[in-house]
C-alpha cells in the first residue's frame, strides 16, 4: 500500500515532499556513484590526469588533453623538454595535467597547423627519425614503464632460456617463466622470485651530462641495451607495431618473418633495418628513445656560481639572456633560442666561457683526443707520475707491459670494466681532465645532427628554405621532438588514446593471473567459507531456538560478545591458536576463524523463535524427522538471511586480505586481495595500476551483490504483498 494516495499527492504540497525525496535519494545515490566513476576515470588515466579527480575523462571529448596525455610514452616530465614553448613552471606531470587552459594552448598550437607547416614538419620528423636511428644507443635516454620493460626481459629471457635448453619449451608457462628468472638472476647477479622485480630504475637515471661517466659494459647494461633497440623499433608505443605489421604486409612479407620482425630483433639484416628506416620516416618519427641533448647542461651551466665567479657578477646579479646577449652580441629572446655548441666564429665573449664548460662539465665520453706524438710522451710522464714503477701499474690493472711507452693512447674514453676494476679509462679520464680545451675535440648528439643537416642541404639557406626555418648558425639547429611527436600522435591517435587504460587493467590482469595460485586459492576459500557460514551458523541458530538448551541465555550473550570487539583484537590469538594446531598456510586456517558469526547467528536464532509452533508440530504429524524439518521447511524460509550470510561471508573472503597476509606467509596461498594488497605497494609510484586493480576485484562483488539482492528483496516483498 502507498504512503500517499492517489487524490493526496496531487496536491502542491504533497508534491513538493515528492520532489524532496526523489531529491535526496538523486543526493545519496550520487554520493554513492561519484567515487566509483572516479576510481574508474582513474583506472583509465595515466601520469599526465591521474590527479585531477575527475568522473569523466577529459579526454574523452577534448583533442588538446588526447595530444598530451600520449606524451608520457615519449618524454618524463622535469627531463629534456619535448615542447620549447612549454611553461616553465611544467616540471611536472601533475602540474601540466592540472593546467588544462595551458595544455589547450600549447596542444592546439600544433593540432590547428595549416597544410604547410603540416609539410615542414613531416620533412623535419623524417630527417630526425633517419638521425635518430642511426645514433648510438649509449648516448641515448629512453622512457618506458618498468612492467613493460620487466615483461621484455622476461620474453627474453624464456626465449634464452629456450634455446639453451630446448624442453623448456615443452613446459607449461610458469615453469618457463620460473628458468627464465633462474637465468636472469645468474646473468645479473641477482635473486629474482618475480618478473615485477625486473627494474631499469639506475639505468634509466644514469646521469649522461655528468663528465666522468661511462657506459657500463655488464650483463644488465647489455640488456638495457637490447630493450632500447626494440624501444626505438616500436616496442612499447601506441599503435605502432601493428601499423608496422601492415607496412610488412604490403611488401609482400609472409606471415612467419611478419611475426619474427615484430619488434624488430638486434640482429635484424640491413634490409630489413633500411625498411623499418623507411615505415619510421612518416609513420612513427619519434621513439621513446631520444638522443641526449646536451644543450639543457650547457644552458644550466650559464646560471651557475662557477659561471657567476668567473665574470664576477656581483650577488644581485644573474646570468640571463641579457647578459648572453651582451656577451655574443646577439639578440636572442631565450637561453634555449642559442646555439649548441658554440660557434667558432663569433661570440668572442662567451668564448672563455665555453672553454671552461668543456675543461670542467663537458661529458668525456663524447671527447676525441688529437693523438700525436708530444701527447703520448705527456702521458707516458703523466704515467710515471702517478704509479712511480711499471710493475705497479701493471698490478694494478692487470696488465703486463714492460715500459711506459707500451701503454695505449685511446682516442677515445675506453670502455668501463666489469665490476669496476680498475682499468685503463679511470687512466685515461685522469689523464684527459688536465689537458688544455684546445685539445678536446667535443662531439655530441646535437653536432651530429647538425652535421647531418650539414650533408643532406648543403647552405643554411636551402635548410631554412626546405624547414621554414630563420636559423643565423648551423648550431641554432636542434632536435625537432615536439614535430616528430606532433606527427608521430597524427598517425596514432586512437591508439595513444586508448593505450593507458588497456594498459593499466592489461598490467593489473596479467599480475594478478599470474602470481602463485591466487585464482584457484581464491575461490577455494570462497566456496568453503560460504558454505561452512550457510552450514555453521544456520544449525546453531536453530538449536538455540528448537532446543531447552542449559545456559541458553549464556550461549547467545557470548555470541554477541564475539562481535564488541574489532578483527585485529582477536588477530593475535587467532594466529597463535592456529599455528598451535599445526594449521599455518592451509585452507583450515582461512576459514575456521569465520565459520561462526555470533551476530548471525542471533539473528537466525530470533527467526525461527518467531515461526509458529503450529508450524513445529505439522511438520512433526506429518512424519518429518528435525533434519526433515530443518532442511525442507526452515531453511526455505530465511532464504534471505542466508543470502545476506552468504554475501558476508563472501567480502569477507574475498577482500580479507589481513587475515591471509597474517596466517599464511606461504605465497602459493595468498589470495586475490592479498595480491592486490603487494601490487598497491609495488605501483606505489604507479597509483592508476592499482585503482584499475580495485574496479577490475569490485566486478565479482557487485555480481554476487546482485544476486543476493534479488533473494533478498524477495523475501521482503513477496511475503508483505502476500
Amino acid at each position: 500500500m502507498p504512503i500517499l494516495s492517489t487524490i493526496g499527492n496531487k496536491t502542491w504540497s504533497q508534491k513538493c515532499f515528492v520532489w524532496l525525496l526523489y531529491g535526496m535519494l538523486s543526493i545519496f545515490g550520487a554520493s554513492m556513484a561519484v567515487p566509483f566513476l572516479i576510481m574508474l576515470t582513474s583506472s583509465m588515466s595515466n601520469s599526465f590526469d591521474y590527479d585531477r579527480y575527475s568522473i569523466l575523462p577529459r579526454s574523452l571529448w577534448s583533442d588538446s588533453d588526447r595530444f598530451m596525455k600520449g606524451v608520457p610514452f615519449f618524454r618524463d616530465a622535469g627531463r629534456v623538454a619535448l615542447f620549447p614553448a612549454a611553461p616553465v613552471q611544467w616540471t611536472t606531470w601533475r602540474a601540466i595535467g592540472l593546467d588544462t587552459k595551458g595544455v589547450d594552448r600549447l596542444a592546439h598550437s600544433y593540432l590547428d597547423a595549416d597544410d604547410r607547416q603540416l609539410a615542414f614538419w613531416r620533412l623535419q620528423a623524417a630527417d630526425y627519425s633517419d638521425f635518430a636511428l642511426h645514433h648510438p644507443l649509449d648516448d641515448t635516454q629512453a622512457t618506458f614503464n618498468n612492467e613493460n620493460a620487466s615483461a621484455f626481459i622476461l620474453r627474453r629471457y624464456v626465449k634464452l632460456a629456450t634455446d639453451l635448453d630446448p624442453p623448456v619449451a615443452a613446459l607449461r608457462r610458469g615453469q618457463r617463466e620460473k628458468a627464465a628468472l633462474a637465468l636472469l638472476s645468474e646473468a645479473w647477479g641477482v635473486p629474482f622470485e618475480n618478473y615485477i622485480a625486473i627494474r631499469f630504475d639506475r639505468e634509466r637515471g644514469f646521469p649522461l651530462g655528468q663528465q666522468s661517466w661511462a657506459p657500463s659494459t655488464s650483463e644488465k647494461w647489455n640488456d638495457f641495451n637490447v630493450m632500447r633497440f626494440a624501444l626505438q623499433h616500436g616496442a612499447c608505443t601506441p599503435g605502432v607495431l601493428s601499423a608496422w605489421r601492415d607496412f610488412l604486409a604490403k611488401h609482400d612479407y609472409p606471415d612467419t618473418d611478419i611475426e619474427r620482425l615484430t619488434t624488430l630483433p638486434k640482429d635484424a639484416s640491413e634490409k630489413d633495418k633500411a625498411l623499418w628506416g623507411e615505415f619510421a620516416r612518416w609513420n612513427a618519427p619519434l621513439s621513446p628513445v631520444i638522443p641526449y641533448s646536451l644543450s639543457p647542461v650547457w644552458q644550466a651551466y650559464l646560471s651557475s656560481d662557477d659561471i657567476r665567479k668567473l665574470l664576477k657578477l656581483t650577488d644581485g646579479e644573474r646570468f640571463d639572456i641579457a647578459r648572453y646577449n651582451q656577451l655574443a652580441g646577439t639578440s636572442y629572446a631565450r637561453l634555449e633560442d642559442t646555439p649548441f655548441p658554440l660557434p667558432t666564429e663569433g661570440f668572442a665573449g662567451l668564448q672563455p666561457v665555453w672553454q671552461r664548460f668543456i675543461e670542467t662539465q663537458y661529458p668525456l665520453r663524447l671527447l676525441i683526443l688529437d693523438v700525436t706524438p708530444d701527447m703520448k710522451a705527456r702521458y707516458a710522464d703523466f704515467l710515471a707520475t702517478t704509479y712511480k714503477s711499471i710493475g705497479t701499474l701493471n698490478k694494478q690493472l692487470g696488465t703486463d707491459y714492460r715500459d711506459w711507452v707500451e701503454v695505449p693512447l685511446e682516442r677515445t674514453m675506453p670502455p668501463a670494466s666489469v665490476n669496476d676494476v680498475p682499468s685503463l679509462r679511470q687512466v685515461w679520464v685522469s689523464f684527459v681532465k688536465g689537458l688544455p680545451a684546445a685539445e678536446r675535440h667535443p662531439t655530441s648528439a646535437n653536432a651530429s645532427y647538425q652535421a647531418l643537416l650539414k650533408a643532406k642541404y648543403g647552405t643554411l639557406d636551402a635548410l631554412n628554405a626546405a624547414y621554414g626555418w630563420k636559423l643565423a648558425h648551423w648550431e641554432e639547429a636542434q632536435l625537432p621532438l615536439d614535430k616528430a611527436y606532433a606527427v608521430t600522435y597524427s598517425n596514432h591517435k586512437l591508439a595513444l588514446a586508448l593505450e593507458p587504460a588497456l594498459f593499466n587493467y592489461r598490467t593489473i590482469l596479467s599480475f594478478l593471473v599470474d602470481q602463485g595460485n591466487s585464482l584457484p586459492v581464491t575461490l577455494w576459500l570462497i566456496i568453503l567459507s560460504i558454505v561452512s557460514s550457510l552450514t555453521v551458523n544456520p544449525i546453531a541458530g536453530y538449536a538455540l531456538s528448537r532446543f531447552n538448551l542449559k545456559r541458553k541465555d549464556r550461549i547467545i550473550l557470548f555470541c554477541l560478545a564475539t562481535s564488541a570487539f574489532p578483527a585485529m583484537v582477536s588477530a593475535i590469538p587467532g594466529y597463535l591458536l592456529m599455528r598451535d594446531l599445526g594449521l599455518l598456510n592451509t585452507f583450515f586456517a582461512l576459514v575456521l576463524p569465520g565459520a561462526a558469526s555470533g551476530m548471525s547467528i542471533f539473528i537466525l536464532k530470533g527467526f525461527f523463535d518467531s515461526l509458529p509452533q503450529e508450524l513445529y508440530e505439522a511438520a512433526t504429524i506429518d512424519g518429518a524427522r528435525e533434519w526433515q524439518i530443518f532442511s525442507f521447511v526452515i531453511i526455505p524460509m530465511v532464504t534471505p538471511i542466508l543470502a545476506i550470510n552468504a554475501l558476508n561471508a563472501f567480502i569477507a573472503a574475498y577482500d580479507g586480505w589481513a587475515w591471509a597476509l597474517l596466517i599464511c606467509q606461504d605465497k602459493s596461498m595468498w589470495t586475490l586481495s592479498v595480491w592486490l594488497y603487494q601490487a598497491n605497494t609495488w605501483w606505489a609510484g604507479s597509483p592508476w595500476v592499482t585503482t584499475a586493480g580495485f574496479v577490475v576485484t569490485s566486478i565479482p562483488t557487485l555480481i554476487v551483490f546482485l544476486f543476493c539482492q534479488k533473494i533478498i528483496m524477495r523475501g521482503i516483498i513477496v511475503p508483505s504483498m502476500k
